[in-house]
C-alpha cells in the first residue's frame, strides 16, 4: 500500500513539474512576443523633422581677426534618444587691417544634444592686390543656443605672399533664425493626407445628402 501511495506521490510530482514547466515556458514566449511587439511599435512612431535657415555673424581669431557674415541652412530630425542635426552655411570673412577678403563654404553635422559638431570648409581669400590663396580644411566645433564656436585648420595653396591668412583658427558664431518648417516622414504625412481625403470626401457627401434632403422637402411641398 504504502509502495502505490508512493509511486502516485511522484508521478503526481512529474505531473505538476512538467505543467509548470510548460506554463513558464508559454510566459516567456508571450512576454518576448510582447517585447517584440513594443519595439516593433517603438520602432514605427512618428518622426519629426526642422528644417530652418538664417543669418549668421561671428569674429574669427587666428594670425589674423576677420569679421564673418553670411547665411546657413539646418535640416533636424528631432527625436528624445539619439536627435541629429546638418548644417550647410556659405560666408564672407573679411579682415579691415589688411583689407583681405574671403568667401567660405561648409557643412557640419552633429549627433545627440551636447556632442562636439564635424565639419569641413572650402576657402577663398583675395586682397585685391592680385594675390590669391585657396585651400580646405577641417573643423570641430560645439554648438549651443545659438552660437556655435568652432575650431579648424585651413590647407591653403596659392600665393605665399598672403600671409596674413589664418591657417590655424577659432571663430566664435551666432545664428539668427529667420524661416522655421516642421515636416513629419513620408509614412505619417501618407496617413495624414489619407485621412484629410477621406475627411474632404465624408463633408462633400454630407453636403450632398443636406441638398437631397431639401430639394426632396420641396417636391413634397408643392405636391401637396
Amino acid at each position: 500500500m504504502k509502495i502505490r501511495l508512493f509511486i502516485a506521490c511522484l508521478f503526481f510530482l512529474s505531473f505538476s513539474l512538467h505543467a509548470q514547466t510548460d506554463f513558464t515556458s508559454l510566459s516567456i514566449k508571450k512576454f518576448g512576443s510582447l517585447e517584440n511587439s513594443n519595439f516593433a511599435e517603438a520602432s514605427s512612431k512618428k518622426k519629426l523633422f526642422q528644417r530652418n535657415h538664417g543669418v549668421i555673424v561671428g569674429l574669427q581669431r587666428g594670425s589674423s581677426t576677420f569679421i564673418e557674415f553670411g547665411g546657413e541652412a539646418h535640416w533636424r530630425k528631432m527625436a528624445l534618444s539619439k536627435p541629429r542635426i546638418t548644417g550647410a552655411s556659405v560666408n564672407m570673412e573679411y579682415n579691415f587691417g589688411h583689407h583681405i577678403i574671403g568667401y567660405k563654404a561648409g557643412m557640419w553635422t552633429k549627433r545627440g544634444r551636447v556632442n562636439l559638431t564635424y565639419g569641413a570648409n572650402v576657402l577663398y581669400l583675395n586682397n585685391f592686390k592680385g594675390l590669391n590663396r585657396y585651400g580646405i580644411g577641417p573643423a570641430v566645433g560645439f554648438r549651443l543656443a545659438g552660437f556655435h564656436l568652432i575650431n579648424g585648420y585651413n590647407f591653403l595653396a596659392g600665393d605665399k605672399e598672403l600671409d596674413k591668412a589664418n591657417t590655424l583658427y577659432m571663430s566664435l558664431r551666432y545664428y539668427f533664425p529667420l524661416e522655421n518648417k516642421f515636416t513629419w516622414d513620408r509614412k505619417t504625412m501618407k496617413k495624414k493626407e489619407k485621412k484629410k481625403k477621406e475627411r474632404t470626401k465624408r463633408k462633400e457627401q454630407r453636403e450632398k445628402d443636406k441638398a437631397n434632403e431639401e430639394k426632396k422637402g420641396i417636391r413634397k411641398l408643392f405636391n401637396f
